[in-house]
């Protein structure tokens, strides 16, 4: 069971440097400096608002190892045995009724599949074999560059 806490930031790394840039390009010198410094003071509230009104869904895939790639995907899949997504938003949760061998540890990583980028690392997971026997187990998976946080609740048998 995959649970979604916070999915990934919908506002472009490259917006915010785009608006963190614009405010380097201001004289070091204003004659209303006191004037210009809460607006710069409020450039992280302003992406936030900006992310907060996208609410874009996750478009989550599951890895067994560390490369972000649909392909390397063993969840999930569609009825031709494809990899696929699934969107994912906050309070939101999925079954995922997969199987994957944890010989003494084994990796999971959660992915946003972006088409225009790299896909996005949002959380990984460690299931080690001495957790065989002990029913269910939940962990959380946090990404801090993608503001993104999961509760992966998995059993070893």
């Amino acid at each position: 069971m995959i649970q979604c806490v916070k999915e990934s930031t919908g506002t472009d790394v490259a917006a915010f440097d785009a608006l963190v840039n614009m405010l380097t390009q201001l004289p070091a010198v204003l004659p209303e400096a006191a004037a210009v410094t809460p607006a710069v003071q409020q450039v992280p509230s302003l992406v936030a608002t900006i992310d907060a009104a996208r609410s874009d869904p996750d478009s989550l895939y599951l890895t067994t190892v560390t490369a972000g790639d649909l392909d390397n995907a063993i969840w999930p899949r569609d009825d031709a045995d494809s990899p696929t997504t699934v969107d994912l938003q906050a309070a939101q949760s999925v079954r995922c009724n997969v199987a994957v061998d944890v010989d003494f540890s084994q990796n999971l990583s959660l992915w946003d599949q972006d088409s225009v980028s790299a896909d996005d690392l949002l959380g990984s997971i460690t299931m080690f074999e001495s957790e065989q026997g002990q029913g269910l187990i939940t962990k959380l998976a946090l990404s801090q560059v993608e503001a993104s946080a999961y509760y992966v609740t998995y059993h070893v048998d």
